[in-house]
């Protein structure tokens, strides 16, 4: 099992960023995860569903994508020692 198949889009923070990125062309499009509860179809599907559903918004594309959680570009500092 892995994430996309444990979380389902409704379990994210509704302001997550979720990036599509087309297999078939590498295009990219970044979705809220509110934009895609708004989609009746997506509102209790697991991330894989959503995956699944999505196809490459590029016109003439529509290929399959991969769904990627975008991160908020935080960064820890590092806890290492220097001796």
């Amino acid at each position: 099992m892995t994430w996309k198949t444990e979380l389902r889009l409704d379990d994210l923070p509704p302001h997550s960023r979720l990036e599509a990125f087309c297999k078939s062309c590498s295009a990219a499009r970044y979705y809220t995860v509110q934009e895609l509860l708004a989609r009746r179809a997506l509102a209790h599907a697991h991330l894989d569903e959503v995956e699944t559903a999505l196809k490459c918004a590029q016109p003439g594309c529509g290929g399959a994508v991969a769904l990627y959680e975008v991160n908020s570009g935080e960064t820890e500092a590092f806890q290492g020692g220097m001796p």
